[in-house]
């Protein structure tokens, strides 16, 4: 449950950090990076969700 509650922190952090981002330009390679940031974690809190 704890991992869960981690992963949750991070989450939100790097929603902050691809919101800023985004903000500066969607097109740029650091958005890019950051999505993937993002899609990694969630899939990892997925996957311990199910567990």
């Amino acid at each position: 449950m704890e991992r869960l509650s981690e992963l949750q922190k991070e989450i939100e952090k790097v929603r902050r950090e691809l919101n800023e981002a985004a903000r500066i330009s969607v097109r740029s390679p650091e958005c890019y990076q950051v999505s993937l940031r993002l899609d990694r974690l969630l899939e990892d809190y997925l996957v311990t969700k199910k567990e």
